[in-house]
């Protein structure tokens, strides 16, 4: 096995992103879930609301739900183009926006696993050579 080949990643784009079509015109710019500023937002906002988050009621699952809105928006989907919401043509990205978009559980749940998708970030072998 080849852990280059199977492992191996572009750091830049695991922090800058990648655009991953979604069909049609519609792309979406993700950052690789797990990056630096993801995993600092995440542990900072449970860290914050470690008691609210530990009720496991129906608040603590909304609030959940607002603390991965709010770090994937920061911190994973970076842009898009030809997006549209509730018959909004060409919505503009903006940080307002990408939470609006995440707020839909669905849309989030396909960001994350783009984020999550190890071949979206692989390293080349031309890229790992042209470093040395």
């Amino acid at each position: 096995m080849d852990i280059f080949a199977s492992f191996a990643t572009d750091e830049k784009l695991e922090v800058e992103g990648t655009w991953v079509p979604l069909g049609g015109t519609a792309k979406i710019l993700v950052a690789r879930a797990g990056n630096k500023k993801y995993g600092r937002l995440l542990s900072a906002a449970v860290d914050k609301n470690k008691l609210a988050l530990d009720a496991k009621t129906d608040e603590a699952d909304a609030l959940s739900d607002s603390i991965m809105v709010d770090v994937l928006a920061n911190s994973v989907l970076l842009g898009w183009e030809g997006l549209s919401f509730k018959g909004t043509e060409a919505l503009p990205y903006n940080l307002e926006n990408a939470k609006t978009l995440l707020a839909v559980k669905d849309f989030r749940a396909l960001v994350s696993e783009k984020a999550r998708n190890i071949d979206n970030f692989r390293a080349t072998a031309e890229e790992a050579t042209a470093k040395k």
